[in-house]
C-alpha cells in the first residue's frame, strides 16, 4: 500500500500526465466559456403557427433577407432575434405596415435580441393592474433572465363560439373554453426547455360540431365516454450550438416547400413525439428524426406501436435555388428497430436489408419526397415536390395491373409578395395531385397518419386539387387570410352493409387492395368539392385576439346529381401571456 501511494505523485509528474492535465484543463476552459456565454442566445423553439414565419417569408422574397428558411419549421428564438435584427437597416424601405409589424415583433423578441427586459412586463411577483392592459410592452405572468438562466412563464385562455347550418353536418353550435400555461428558457446558453399544457371542456352545444375541429379529433378524452372535456400538451428539451441541434420531445414541425399545405410534414394532425438531430453547415441543413406516432388497424383498435423514422437534406444554391431531399418509413406492431435509428443511412436501403428474401416481408412504408424553391426575380416564389411512395422502372408507363407498383404524388406552386403592386398583398396558388393509394398502404396500420389524419397534404389519395390563397395585412394588428380549393376525387364505393365493394385507392387508412385491378386515377365514386375560407384576426391590444373564421364547402356527387353545401362561424376570444 504505501509503495502505490508513493508511485501516484510520480506518475502524475511525467510529460503525458501534465499533456493530459492540459487537455482536461482546456476541456474545463470549454465549459466555462459555454456557461459563461450562456446568455447570449435563447434556444428555444417558437412554434411554428406564429406569424412572425409569414412576416420573414415576405421579406425574403422581397431580396432583403437570405437566411431565412420557410422549409423547415420551427426555428430557435435566437434564429428569429437574428433575423429580425438584420432587417434593421431596411426598415425605411418597408412598406407603412410592415414597418408598423417589425415593431411590435421587435417588442415581443426584444429580450432575444438584446437580452435586455426593459421592454417586458412582469404581473409576478410585484402585481401592477395597469400593466394588465399595455401595449408597448410584452407581458410575463413571471419574466426572469441572468447571465446563465433564462425563465419565462405565461398564460393563456380562449373562449370559442361555432355555429353550423348545412346538408350533411345539420344545424347546432359548440361553445368551447380552453385554459393553459407554458414555461419556457434557456440554461447556459445553449439547453432550451419549452413545456405547455392546456385543459379545455365543451361548455355547450353539439360534440359533433365541435370535432369539425381536426384539433379535437386527437384528444382521447375528448373522444371518450363523457365526451366533453380535453386537454393538449407539447414540451421538449433542446441543445443547440448553432451547427448542431438535438432535441427530445413533443413539438408540431413543418417540412416541405408548399406555402399554404406540405408534402412532407403539415400542421394536419396534432404534434408527435421524437428525437431529432439537426446539423447545418453554412447554406446546407439535415435533419433527422425518430418518433412515435398514434394509428389503429382495421377494427379501430389502437396499434401497441407506430413509428417514424425521417431525414431531410436541404442544399441552398445560392441566393434564388434551395433543394431538399427527403425520406420516410413507417412501422408499427414490432419493437424500435436500430437500423432505422442510424442517421446516416438512406433508410430505404436499410428496410430492405432488414428482410429475408422470399419471406413476403413487406409489412413497412417508405416514402420518398423532392422537392425545390425558386425565386426567379424579386417577389416571386416557384416551388414543386414530388412524392414516390412506390417505384419500379420496369413498369413505369404500364396501364395495366403491373403499373400500380408506381404510386406518385406533385405538389407545384407560385406564391406573389406585393401582387398587383399592393404592398403587403400576398398571393398563393397551389396544385396538389395524389395518385390511388398514395400514402395508404396494404397493410393498413402503417399509413402515413397520425390520429387517422394525414401527415402530409390535407388531400386524399386519388384526388387533386387547385388552390387560390390571399393573405393581406390591413395594419399591424389586423389581417386577413381567404381561399378556395377545387378538388376532383374518386372515392371508394361501399356496399348496401357499409362494406367496401370498389377501392378505387381514395383512403389513406384501406391500402388494401391496392393490386386487385389496375389503378386508373379518379376512377370510382366522382366526387367534387369546392372549399371557402375567410379569417380575420384582429388584436386591438398587444395579446389580446379577436377571431372570425368562416368556413363553407360544396360536395357535387357527379354520377347522382346531388349537392351538399355546408357552413360553418367560429368566433374566438382570446389572451395570451
Amino acid at each position: 500500500m504505501p509503495e502505490t501511494w508513493r508511485l501516484i505523485p510520480a506518475a502524475a509528474n511525467s510529460p503525458r500526465a501534465k499533456r493530459m492535465r492540459g487537455v482536461t484543463l482546456s476541456i474545463i476552459s470549454l465549459l466555462l466559456l459555454l456557461c459563461i456565454d450562456a446568455g447570449q442566445a435563447q434556444r428555444e423553439l417558437v412554434p411554428e403557427g406564429h406569424p412572425v414565419y409569414r412576416f420573414l417569408l415576405r421579406q425574403q422574397q422581397r431580396g432583403i433577407l437570405n437566411a431565412f428558411q420557410w422549409s423547415m419549421l420551427p426555428l430557435s428564438r435566437h434564429e428569429i432575434g437574428g433575423l429580425l435584427d438584420s432587417l434593421v437597416v431596411h426598415r425605411q424601405s418597408l412598406p407603412k405596415v410592415d414597418r408598423a409589424i417589425l415593431n411590435d415583433l421587435e417588442t415581443e423578441f426584444h429580450y432575444d435580441q438584446t437580452l435586455s427586459s426593459d421592454r417586458a412586463a412582469g404581473f409576478l411577483p410585484d402585481f401592477d393592474f395597469s400593466s394588465v392592459f399595455d401595449d408597448q410592452r410584452q407581458k410575463f405572468l413571471y419574466a426572469h433572465g441572468d447571465s446563465t438562466t433564462s425563465v419565462f412563464i405565461d398564460g393563456f385562455g380562449m373562449y370559442s363560439y361555432r355555429a353550423a347550418r348545412g346538408d350533411s353536418i345539420g344545424s347546432g353550435y359548440a361553445s368551447l373554453g380552453e385554459l393553459g400555461f407554458r414555461v419556457r428558457g434557456t440554461l447556459f446558453g445553449h439547453l432550451g426547455y419549452y413545456i405547455q399544457a392546456s385543459n379545455g371542456a365543451l361548455l355547450s352545444g353539439s360534440h359533433e360540431l365541435a370535432l369539425l375541429d381536426p384539433r379535437l379529433r386527437t384528444s382521447k378524452k375528448f373522444n371518450g365516454d363523457e365526451k366533453r372535456y380535453f386537454d393538449f400538451t407539447t414540451g421538449y428539451l433542446r441543445y443547440d450550438t448553432d451547427w448542431l441541434a438535438l432535441t427530445l420531445g413533443r413539438e408540431q414541425i413543418l417540412w416541405g416547400m408548399g406555402y399554404n399545405d406540405r408534402v412532407v410534414f403539415s400542421d394536419n394532425t396534432s404534434p408527435f413525439d421524437y428525437a431529432r438531430i439537426d446539423l447545418r453547415v453554412g447554406p446546407v441543413h439535415y435533419a433527422f428524426l425518430h418518433g412515435s406516432i398514434v394509428g389503429a388497424d382495421t377494427n379501430g383498435r389502437t396499434l401497441s406501436s407506430k413509428y417514424i423514422a425521417s431525414h431531410r437534406l436541404e442544399l441552398g444554391l445560392g441566393s434564388r435555388l434551395r433543394i431538399g431531399l427527403n425520406e420516410m418509413i413507417i412501422y408499427s406492431r414490432e419493437p424500435v428497430n436500430f437500423a432505422f435509428l442510424n442517421p446516416m443511412v438512406f433508410l430505404t436501403s436499410a428496410e430492405m436489408s432488414t428482410e429475408l428474401s422470399g419471406t413476403g416481408d413487406d409489412n413497412r412504408n417508405t416514402i420518398i419526397v423532392l422537392d425545390c424553391e425558386f425565386t426567379p426575380v424579386r417577389n416571386l416564389r416557384l416551388s414543386g415536390s414530388w412524392v414516390i411512395d412506390d417505384l419500379n422502372f420496369s413498369t413505369l408507363g404500364k396501364s395495366d395491373i403491373s403499373g400500380n407498383t408506381n404510386k406518385f404524388g406533385w405538389q407545384a406552386g407560385l406564391l406573389w409578395n406585393d401582387a398587383f403592386t399592393v404592398p403587403g398583398l400576398l398571393v398563393d396558388v397551389e396544385y396538389t395531385r395524389l395518385d390511388p393509394f398514395v400514402y395508404s398502404h396494404r397493410t393498413v396500420v402503417n399509413s402515413y397518419s397520425n390520429w387517422n389524419l394525414p401527415l402530409g397534404p390535407a388531400l386524399n389519395p386519388n384526388s387533386d386539387e387547385w388552390l387560390f390563397r390571399v393573405d393581406y395585412d390591413f395594419t399591424n394588428r389586423l389581417s386577413a387570410t381567404a381561399s378556395a380549393k377545387f378538388q376532383r376525387a374518386g372515392e371508394n364505393t361501399l356496399d348496401a352493409k357499409g362494406l367496401m365493394a370498389y377501392n378505387a385507392g381514395a383512403d389513406i387508412l384501406r391500402g388494401d387492395g391496392d393490386i386487385v385491378h389496375p389503378n386508373v386515377f379518379l376512377e370510382g365514386r366522382r366526387v367534387n368539392t369546392m372549399y371557402g375560407y375567410l379569417g380575420l384576426t384582429w388584436q386591438p391590444i398587444r395579446q389580446y385576439f379577436v377571431e372570425v373564421k368562416y368556413f363553407y364547402r360544396s360536395l357535387k356527387y357527379l354520377s347522382e346529381s346531388r349537392e351538399l353545401v355546408d357552413s360553418n362561424v367560429w368566433v374566438t376570444v382570446r389572451l395570451d401571456y
